[in-house]
């Protein structure tokens, strides 16, 4: 009996205890509750799958039971702006389960009111490390917010003031009477601000019907904007102004006063016409001038490329002394016409200033040589004699740009002959003028003829670009207008000046100056050597690809004989025809040509060949951004038209030799391709943040750079420049940090021209962008799968 008294005692006692440990959980449940739920902190928690799994009350007041708006406020630069509500949090929540522990700032909107909160976001971890989910945290922000937002507004609005007290800032009561001014209105009206204080605003307005009609408007809107009025100046005079004009309330919009800035125009308004015009005029010029260049570039090169290697393959054949005589006479002229037309056709850069000079030995008797073989022929037809001569004391050798020199001399003959009647004179003369420093002197150039001079009227004129003394549809003499314009500014370039001494039906003499330097230690230059190097190590596997027989023909001939197997296509098909069936060491591909061009044609191989091989870009055109355009649509180096056989071999060698040497790792490294993505930024991001969150990061790039393709042509349609380079230093940074690097210097390109206010290659440049963001889906395709 005792015995089961102490086991039921025993019982009891430990029933108290359990009794007593629920209690206290109890009690530490209700505490903890009480903690959670007593004060205004907002909790929950969602699950990976962001579900909720847990909250207190004050989640449930804030985010279940009110109706809230689609929309989440949030605050950037002072400014509240809004966002689609499931977008924002889905963001935010995918930026935790990557790890990351975020808090923000948001405004929540709900049946007519709000209120701001700081929002926590933090991972919660299993015992092994892994995400199971998200704990989020809230406390309401409101005062401090709208505190904040007020002081923004208020410094925003005094600022505002102090910037326009260049103009005229007045504030005036509602009777009319003036109560605050700017120090500003002595200059544009010239009263002192005590002469109108205190006075009715309206004696200063010249027109009661502008003045009741802002008075109807500032009724109506409360605010009035570019409202054009004429002030009456203390002198009696009307200085045309533009207004902004505003009423203030206070916090009950209760109206306190008016204010207003009025700006100064009389000036802009005088010239806006003319300046309209002239807008018009230079935006056409521009335009033509572009067509210009990229048509002439290509029309002519193309043609001047057959002709040229024709000559070279010439060369090499079997010709007589005299035949070797005239070849070389036709090759000297294709060379300078090259040379010359490589500055002709980019009469943009030469207006923008940047034309530069590129300094060489030049021999100065055999500088005037060739200007006398160049025009020979030409003064013969004309039965003008032309002779040159050089002072003795011009130096031999002199260092200077001999193929500018060559154009203004050959601009000079040209017109000289071309105005000088049959049996008539040309004679040209270099001489030395002074010595400037040790190296430095300058030197003469004139060319002097016995034509029909120039009225004393017209000789300012000539030297302006497209100007014709003649313009008439029956004009006698021919040409565009340009050369004198050029030279005088090549010229400037040399450190000279160009002047003109000329009197009707005596003739006229041209002379000009410029800057150069003595030649003492001159070794000769190798690379002057025109003969082509032989690829004797290995014969290189080629695709020539081009739609014009002539450089199609030349070109194979050229690189037949430096030992490359080579097959020809005529079109961008038949090359992506030939690159799935066959396997190239490079690929040399013309950029213009019909159907499929150059770009398309390696968009294509890039996409649906098995192995690419370098692509080289055989171009007539002149102009360096679309060099640059070449190299970020994937093409490896550029050869420009017309084609040396020398460079030509050059490039083929350069990119297809296992030779080590020095000069060819340093070739390849100057012209190093762009990465559609670069694996060594990849392997570094991959080391530190792990294959899983690489993936969804390059994955969240594809989605915004695909979206932010699509804002940046809209924002650019609309003409919202801002926005468009905000967007595109987005992506740049985006592309960058991810190592796609042809994006991104494709973004920072554009973006540069945007900063330069350059919109009119704007649309292609965005194609360019869209074909790189194709190539970079197909590469991160493979590399996410």
């Amino acid at each position: 009996m005792k015995s089961n008294a102490k086991k039921t005692e025993k019982l009891e006692h430990k029933v108290d205890e359990l009794k007593q440990r629920l209690y206290d959980e109890q009690n530490k449940i209700a505490f903890t509750n009480a903690i959670l739920e007593g004060g205004s902190l907002i909790i929950w928690a969602v699950n990976t799958e962001l579900e909720l799994i847990s909250f207190n009350q004050n989640y449930f007041r804030h985010f279940l039971q009110k109706d809230t708006d689609s929309l989440i406020g949030y605050e950037s630069r002072g400014k509240v702006k809004t966002e689609e509500a499931e977008t924002f949090w889905k963001r935010k929540y995918d930026e935790a389960r990557k790890g990351k522990s975020i808090d923000f700032e948001i405004r929540i909107e709900a049946g007519g009111w709000h209120s701001w909160k700081e929002v926590f976001l933090t991972p919660i971890y299993d015992s092994m490390g892994e995400i199971i989910g998200i704990s989020g945290l809230a406390h309401d922000i409101t005062e401090k917010m709208q505190s904040k937002i007020n002081l923004i507004v208020s410094e925003e609005k005094f600022r505002n003031i102090f910037e326009s007290f260049q103009d005229l800032y007045f504030r005036f009561d509602f009777d009319g009477k003036v109560i605050m001014l700017s120090p500003s209105v002595t200059d544009i009206i010239g009263y002192e601000e005590e002469e109108i204080l205190g006075k009715d605003i309206i004696d200063y307005y010249s027109s009661s019907r502008k003045t009741a009609f802002l008075i109807r408007k500032l009724t109506e809107s409360k605010s009035v904007r570019n409202f054009e009025a004429d002030l009456l100046h203390k002198d009696g005079t009307l200085i045309h102004c533009i207004c902004n004009i505003r009423i203030i309330s206070d916090e009950e919009d209760i109206p306190l006063y008016v204010e207003g800035v009025a700006r100064d125009i009389s000036e802009l308004t005088k010239t806006h016409n003319e300046l309209q015009r002239s807008k018009e005029i230079v935006e056409k010029s521009l335009k033509v001038k572009e067509r210009f260049l990229a048509n002439m570039s290509h029309e002519i090169r193309t043609p001047l490329n057959g002709i040229m290697g024709m000559l070279h393959l010439l060369d090499e054949s079997n010709l007589s002394g005299k035949q070797k005589d005239h070849l070389k006479a036709l090759k000297s002229s294709s060379e300078v016409l090259l040379n010359i037309l490589n500055d002709l056709l980019d009469l943009s850069k030469i207006e923008a200033g940047k034309m530069t000079i590129n300094h060489s030995v030049v021999d100065s008797k055999e500088l005037l040589n060739k200007i006398q073989l160049l025009y020979n022929q030409q003064a013969e037809q004309k039965q003008v004699t032309l002779t040159h001569r050089i002072d003795s004391s011009v130096p031999k050798l002199i260092s200077s740009d001999e193929t500018k020199l060559i154009q203004i001399y050959s601009n000079l003959v040209s017109n000289a002959i071309k105005f000088t009647p049959e049996h008539g004179t040309v004679h040209v003369e270099l001489n030395f003028k002074k010595q400037e420093t040790e190296n430095t002197i300058i030197l003469s150039g004139s060319v002097t003829d016995s034509g029909i001079g120039i009225d004393a009227d017209d000789q300012e004129k000539i030297f302006s670009s497209f100007t014709q003394l003649d313009s008439s549809s029956s004009k006698s003499y021919k040409g565009t207008g340009l050369g004198l314009h050029i030279s005088k500014k090549i010229i400037k370039l040399l450190n000279g000046d160009l002047q003109l001494k000329s009197e009707p039906g005596k003739g006229s003499t041209f002379y000009f100056t410029f800057q150069a330097n003595r030649v003492t230690d001159f070794v000769p230059n190798m690379e002057n050597n025109q003969t082509p190097p032989k690829l004797l190590q290995h014969q290189p596997k080629v695709l020539l690809v081009d739609d014009n027989k002539v450089n199609l023909d030349l070109a194979l001939e050229i690189l037949k004989n430096a030992g490359c197997k080579v097959t020809t296509a005529n079109s961008g098909a038949k090359a992506l025809k030939y690159c799935k069936n066959d396997v190239f060491d490079i690929i040399l591909m013309d950029i213009q040509m019909p159907d499929m061009d150059g770009y398309q044609t390696t968009t294509k191989i890039k996409q649906e060949c098995a192995y690419t091989p370098p692509i080289i870009a055989m171009t007539a055109y002149s102009i360096d951004s679309d060099k640059e355009k070449f190299i970020a649509a994937g093409m490896n180096d550029v050869v420009a038209k017309p084609i040396k056989p020398a460079m030509l071999i050059q490039k083929v060698e350069a990119w297809t030799s296992d030779d080590s040497t020095e000069e060819i790792n340093i070739q390849k490294s100057d012209n190093a391709l762009l990465s559609d993505i670069d694996m060594a930024t990849l392997e570094t991001l991959r080391k530190y943040a792990g294959t899983e969150v690489l993936n969804e990061t390059l994955l969240e790039f594809d989605k915004e750079c695909k979206q932010q393709l699509e804002d940046i042509r809209t924002t650019f349609k609309e003409k919202q420049f801002e926005e468009t380079l905000v967007l595109l230093h987005t992506l740049k940074g985006n592309a960058s940090t991810l190592g796609v690097e042809k994006i991104a210097y494709q973004a920072e390109l554009m973006e540069d021209k945007i900063k330069t206010k350059n919109y009119h290659n704007f649309e292609a440049d965005l194609s360019t962008l869209k074909v790189l963001y194709n190539s970079f889906l197909n590469v991160v395709g493979n590399l996410v799968t």
